[in-house]
Parts: structure tokens; sequence; C-alpha cells
């Protein structure tokens, strides 16, 4: 898994979450976060299912500029996932 965290130099609060919801609906998207008025975001997906280019060209019309980009393991999104007061610290 991969996220990837983005600014947008052109994204409208409608746009973003209408994008949002488009890319909740692909099956190689586990999270999507697109907040119109601070201009960010971030995806995580399996980029053996969904090419990170294919993701930047659905994103092109907001002009995305990668601020982050890592890999994720699925107990890190798992624990991304979890309030502060579920986690426990080993």
């Amino acid at each position: 898994m991969r996220r990837i965290d983005f600014k947008f130099n052109k994204i409208t609060p409608d746009e973003a979450r209408d994008m949002q919801y488009k890319l909740s609906l692909d099956l190689a998207v586990y999270r999507a976060f697109i907040n119109g008025y601070s201009k960010t975001g971030y995806v995580v997906f399996d980029e053996t299912k969904l090419p990170k280019d294919k993701l930047l060209e659905m994103l092109k019309p907001f002009e995305p500029e990668i601020i982050s980009e890592r890999e994720l393991t699925p107990q890190e999104l798992i624990e991304s996932s979890l309030s502060w007061k579920n986690t426990i610290e080993a």
C-alpha cells in the first residue's frame, strides 16, 4: 500500500467532495481525504491495482503537487485509523 499526500493548486470544496467520493468507489483505494478549503489531501491505495500514474491523471484537473509519499503496511493503516484513546502502548 502507498500513501501520497497532496497539495492542490486549483480545487473548490464541491470538487473536493466529488473527487473524494469518486476515489472511495475504487476498490484499490483504501482511504481518500481531500479538503477543498485547505486544498490538501491524501490517498492510500494499492499500487498493484491502481497505478500511481492513473491516480495522478484522475487528479490532474486540480493541479496536484505531491508533498510526501510512503509505503504503508496493513498494520500501520489500521493503527492510523484508531482513536488515540484506543491504542495500547507496547
